[in-house]
């Protein structure tokens, strides 16, 4: 199965050959993902997350990955490196292909929409 990254404006996925991170289980953290997704996807919440939900490698810096994980891999000795448990996706990529936070419940035409992303 084919995963895409749930954050605005990003196309990267599993087929791309990106490293996609399901939503964590723990409550704290799993707010803060939330967050991070709404800062360019508005309308997501809580409840929107399913097990397929993923945010893919380029949302998180290389201190996101547990070390051990990171040498094993450089050296070939493993294929995935781990996220650490507490990691925070915190790099917003392809801003510019966001478009802006509307208030809830304002609605754009398709035409306006495919207007907006082309800039």
């Amino acid at each position: 199965m084919v995963y895409n990254c749930v954050c605005a404006g990003c196309n990267n996925s599993s087929k791309t050959g990106h490293r996609v991170h399901a939503f964590p289980k723990d409550k704290a953290t799993l707010r803060q993902w939330v967050q991070f997704v709404r800062v360019r996807r508005a309308v997501f919440s809580i409840p929107a997350v399913t097990k397929n939900s993923k945010v893919c490698s380029a949302h998180f810096t290389e201190e996101d990955y547990d070390q051990g994980d990171v040498r094993m891999v450089s050296l070939g000795l493993k294929s995935l490196a781990k996220l650490i448990p507490n990691a925070v996706p915190s790099v917003h990529t392809h801003l510019s292909a966001c478009p802006a936070l509307r208030p809830r419940g304002t609605k754009i035409s398709a035409a306006s929409r495919k207007r907006e992303l082309a800039m």
